[in-house]
């Protein structure tokens, strides 16, 4: 086992020491010898979409406007604090008896802006035989709002996620409810 890891290594360390020294003959050589870097790739990366909120506080009965660049995405979705996800935009074909989307996808991705009011707000609960929207803001704790075209997905680097702290009691009076107070 020692031999084999032995011959592995040793490929390894010559690749390393090779590359370390060409980087060294090219940091002493003129500049206008150096190769020249190839031309831009032509598949172009897309930059995610922005979605962002002015109120990452919130407390019970209060409401809050998710704000979009254009174009975006046409899924959104919420995790709970206890990581339950719930469906809130999704195509109108996907609906199923009470399970609505508050806005379906096709109205959703021309809209700059989505006001959510926590008090009464329900979602579909993505869960098998619950055939119902059911309350989304139930529990005190930080809720993610997740934007992208496949909901999905284990890798997050695809989608757009905001967090919001939520407190599942009235605002103490006396508290303001912007991000900067004066």
């Amino acid at each position: 086992m020692y031999v084999m890891k032995l011959i592995l290594a040793i490929p390894a360390a010559g690749l390393l020491l090779s590359g370390t020294l060409r980087s060294l003959q090219h940091s002493d050589a003129n500049p206008s010898s150096l190769p020249i870097a190839p031309a831009a790739s032509t598949t172009e990366v897309k930059a995610k979409p922005k979605m962002w909120t002015e109120k990452e506080y919130l407390y019970k009965g209060e409401s809050f406007d998710l704000h979009f660049d254009l174009p975006h995405a046409q899924y959104l979705g919420m995790v709970d604090p206890d990581g339950r996800f719930f469906y809130v935009v999704f195509p109108a074909e996907n609906a199923v008896g009470k399970l609505t989307p508050l806005v379906t996808s096709e109205q959703f991705i021309s809209m700059r802006s989505l006001k959510i009011t926590t008090q009464n707000f329900k979602a579909d609960p993505y869960i098998y035989g619950v055939m119902e929207n059911q309350p989304v803001f139930n529990k005190s704790g930080t809720y993610r709002v997740v934007l992208g075209e496949d909901l999905h997905t284990d890798d997050e680097s695809s989608l757009t996620i905001i967090r919001i702290q939520y407190v599942n009691t009235k605002r103490p009076s006396g508290h303001n409810t912007s991000i900067a107070s004066l």
